[in-house]
């Protein structure tokens, strides 16, 4: 049942945030038609407005799913919540324009559609704010309070419930302590009473207001936690285990089930599925348009100046090393000499890069037309090929060579745990400015602390950094 009523609940908060976008989209189109702007075209009352108004909520309703009211969480600060608005309204406008762009039925006009991301950003921003204030209003006058016995009485729990206190903004409130054993025989702790042993926690549920139970025990006791366990699962009360001995793994931790088994599972790369498929569905929107794009201004024109510079193929392939070591076909515009590969070797003295990774700022292989390709950046745009494919990614670790992989240490081997990406933060900071391992740590710091709105944030620092051509060779 609390399960239930806490999917009702999400369902509730997804629903009152589409409503707000459906206003926004309604208040667009009254901008768009009442106002004296330069931007309106008479032609706007012909404009498909329905099947886009239908597009949009399809688009935004996954987004706020997974980033809606129901997710920002007691421990989230406001400026956490309003930058989850900020990615539902940027992903969303990201994926509405390529839809726009690429169905020719939907000819909107641009206009219209940054009107509706600004008025849905000030209108899902304006709710989180109000959220905000109203919670911190309620638990100012003591409502809104979740209250926590803490079974435990060791220095992890104590440390733990300390936590617990030294947050208000959280509004929870520590009711005391379950010693692990009934032998223990203490009144009180640092941080609490102590309101008996774990074996007396059925009392204590019948006595006190209790939301949460946080069991900070050792790994002994938990072997023993059937019956307490399902003493909270059978009277609605929530439980936590503090799993102090998994802290310092890089892994994040999900709770599954194999066969009607719960299963805890350790994985050092993002899984959650709806997040995943945002963003494969952001790949595609993205590599679509862009090769639309990128194919008549800027492929084409280059295919001509390789092809006048130096014999041999346009399009260079080379195998390299995807998610989890899978090898893959990577297109690039070619900016060597045909026979680069081959003279690899007899360069491999004068190598300016530390590790495995080979890199040279005055390569001669390099021609000249492939120098300005590689300072603008041209040369990785076939890749947009591998995105569409599903090889790679927009934002994701450099795929590697598989000569490189031969080499690595064995740390290093888990950024091959995410898929491959054209841009990520070694890209953003500075290329072949950074050594080989710093560039191995800012990719495992990218799949560490991966989300969507990560990926927005390097998409947008990779802009400029292709520009100013800063760390291109």
């Amino acid at each position: 049942m609390h399960r239930q009523a806490r999917t009702l609940s999400a369902a509730a908060y997804a629903l009152l945030e589409l409503a707000l976008t459906a206003g926004a989209f309604g208040a667009a189109i009254l901008v768009r038609r009442h106002l004296s702007l330069p931007l309106v075209e008479p032609e706007f009352l012909e404009e498909p407005l329905g099947p886009l108004f239908l597009l949009t909520l399809a688009i935004w309703l996954p987004l706020v799913w997974r980033w809606g009211l129901s997710r920002t969480g007691r421990t989230e600060s406001a400026f956490g919540s309003l930058w989850k608005v900020a990615c539902i309204v940027g992903i969303g406008s990201i994926l509405l324009f390529a839809a726009v762009f690429a169905i020719r039925a939907l000819a909107v006009s641009r206009s219209f559609l940054a009107i509706f991301s600004a008025l849905d950003l000030a209108a899902l921003g304006g709710a989180r704010l109000v959220a905000s204030w109203v919670r911190h209003y309620a638990r100012k006058r003591g409502q809104d309070r979740i209250f926590v016995v803490v079974a435990g009485t060791g220095s992890m729990a104590r440390r733990h419930a300390a936590e617990l206190a030294s947050r208000p903004e959280w509004g929870v409130e520590v009711v005391g302590f379950l010693a692990e054993r009934p032998e223990v025989r203490l009144d009180r702790v640092e941080g609490g009473m102590v309101l008996g042993s774990i074996e007396d926690l059925a009392r204590v549920l019948g006595e006190r207001v209790v939301d949460e139970v946080h069991f900070a025990v050792s790994r002994r006791t938990l072997e023993r936690l059937d019956a307490p366990l399902a003493l909270c699962d059978e009277q609605g009360v929530e439980v936590r285990i503090v799993l102090n001995q998994l802290h310092r793994l890089n892994s994040q931790l999900y709770l599954d089930r194999v066969g009607g088994v719960p299963v805890l599972t350790l994985a050092s790369s993002p899984q959650d599925p709806v997040s995943l498929l945002l963003k494969r569905a952001m790949d595609v929107a993205v590599s679509l348009v862009s090769l639309l794009v990128a194919a008549p201004l800027f492929i084409l024109p280059a295919a001509v100046l390789i092809r006048l510079n130096s014999p041999g193929p346009v399009v260079f392939r080379q195998k390299r090393v995807g998610r989890n070591g899978r090898l893959f076909t990577l297109y690039k515009l070619r900016t060597m000499k045909a026979d680069a590969e081959g003279m690899k070797e007899a360069l491999s003295a004068r190598n300016e890069m530390d590790g495995p990774a080979f890199k040279m700022k005055n390569d001669p292989r390099v021609t000249g037309v492939g120098r300005v390709l590689r300072k603008l950046s041209i040369d990785e745009l076939p890749q947009l090929w591998n995105v569409l494919r599903g090889d790679m990614s927009l934002v994701g670790p450099r795929p590697p060579l598989p000569t490189e992989v031969a080499k690595y240490e064995r740390w290093q081997r888990r950024r091959l745990s995410m898929r491959p990406g054209i841009t990520c933060i070694w890209q953003v900071s500075g290329r072949n400015e950074v050594s080989f391992r710093q560039w191995m740590e800012m990719d495992l710091e990218y799949i560490d602390n991966w989300s969507l709105g990560l990926d927005l944030k390097i998409l947008l620092k990779t802009i400029p950094s292709v520009f100013t051509a800063r760390g291109a060779s």
